[in-house]
């Protein structure tokens, strides 16, 4: 069966490659291990895997080759790669395929979680702990004092002096009060802009729809950077790292948001839109599709409302008789959308498609011990031909953008049925 299913998949690649228009892509790429080492490149926007095989190293020329063969006969060209900062694919991305590399936004958030989270955590715990000690210590004072002054006969000697005590430890727990609070909001500080950084990072406001060009995303992430420093300039050194190297791709993001707009002045120009038509695609239409993809992807009810309000409010502009497009007939309106759609998705900020796809991956090669060539690129087969998304469709027709055979009326009109089973010899039982 597993060679029928790579049967299938060679052969419909090889009919439909031809048949599809030519168009710039993305790529979404990443490496797991099995422990073998694994490469998998994705095309986001369909899904569909263009590499998935084991290779013996993970270097540019590696990739190079991968990606080279998996385009054969594609009118396809990559212009922009989202993946991490490994050494290998920034070589392919920028060397072997010449194209604009999208340093994955999830990685820049990981690091500052893993380079703070904890420690900032202890911070706390142990702020909470000096609070206590502090104020058992104030109790401890207070009650000693107590217990002298209600005794009927005065002891001899000196009366201790119970207010210095008592003030010194009160000193004592206000300073380990304070120090909790800074721990606390320390920790505030650097959550909240680390999720704004999400907010900041989309080339639209994803609350007004305002586009966002490369300077502002800088301004914004700088200032979500200073918030961050600033909480965690008392971690340590090992801490830090993680921090600075997550700063570091400020400048790749900032470079993606610039490099999302000028891509998509070249797709207007290809398709030959008028000023007007550039206009209204930039003002209604492109970050309307941009919101409505966001709104889709959003988990969180109470943040995907607005998201979809506006997204909806901007789009709401194609239906009225009497705003930007009643001019227009139904087919300059479709091209336009579809063009603005297009444009839209060339902004491609994670290889999160990869990550999923790792952990499937991961979970077959657990179930099964181990995932043979075979079996690998069987199973590439059936995720671009046979799953199927909300609307019914799988990879390989969004991807070629064309109707592909059933893979399993193909194998059952391929397959024999199995043989039946030896009857059982009653005699020898």
């Amino acid at each position: 069966m597993d060679d029928l299913i790579i049967e299938f998949g060679k052969a419909e690649q090889k009919r439909l490659g031809p048949m599809m228009r030519a168009k710039k892509i993305s790529l979404a790429s990443d490496e797991t291990f099995h422990p073998d080492i694994c490469l998998v490149s994705m095309e986001p926007v369909s899904n569909f895997i263009l590499v998935e095989k084991y290779v013996e190293h993970r270097d540019g020329n590696t990739w190079n080759s991968a990606v080279e063969q998996a385009l054969e006969n594609l009118p396809v060209k990559v212009i922009q790669v989202a993946s991490d900062e490994g050494t290998g694919l920034l070589n392919h991305i920028g060397k072997g395929l010449n194209a604009h590399h999208s340093s994955d936004f999830f990685h820049v958030s990981y690091e500052i979680g893993k380079g703070s989270s904890g420690a900032l955590a202890a911070a706390i715990k142990k702020s909470d702990k000096k609070l206590e000690v502090a104020s058992k210590q104030v109790e401890k004072a207070q009650k000693a004092k107590d217990k002298f002054d209600s005794l009927s006969k005065r002891p001899r000697g000196r009366r201790p002096n119970f207010e210095k005590n008592i003030s010194e430890v009160i000193e004592q727990k206000i300073q380990a009060q304070a120090e909790q609070d800074e721990a606390i909001e320390n920790q505030q500080q650097v959550s909240l802009a680390r999720a704004e950084m999400g907010e900041v990072y989309p080339p639209y406001n994803i609350e007004t729809g305002v586009k966002q060009d490369s300077d502002k995303v800088s301004e914004r992430l700088e200032s979500c950077f200073d918030r961050i420093n600033e909480g965690t300039k008392h971690l340590s050194g090992t801490c830090r790292k993680r921090i600075d190297k997550a700063h570091r791709v400020v400048k790749n993001l900032v470079s993606t948001v610039a490099f999302f707009f000028c891509m998509i002045e070249v797709y207007m120009d290809n398709i030959q839109l008028s000023d007007d038509e550039k206009k209204l695609m930039h003002q209604y239409l492109i970050p309307g599709f941009y919101l409505l993809s966001v709104a889709e992807k959003e988990r969180d009810p109470e943040k995907k409302e607005p998201i979809l309000k506006k997204s909806q409010e901007l789009l709401l502009e194609l239906e009225r008789p009497t705003g930007a497009f009643s001019g227009y007939s139904e087919i300059e309106i479709e091209r336009l959308k579809k063009g603005a759609t297009e444009c839209a998705q060339i902004f491609q900020r994670s290889s999160s498609c990869v990550e999923g796809r790792n952990a499937q991956l991961s979970l077959r090669h657990h179930g099964l011990h181990r995932l043979s060539d075979r079996c690998l690129q069987a199973q590439t087969v059936i995720h671009n031909f046979y799953t199927t998304n909300k609307q019914g469709k799988t990879p390989a027709l969004r991807f070629f953008e064309a109707k592909h055979n059933d893979l399993f009326e193909w194998l059952l009109d391929q397959m024999d049925y199995s043989a039946r089973p030896r009857k059982p010899r009653l005699k020898a039982a």
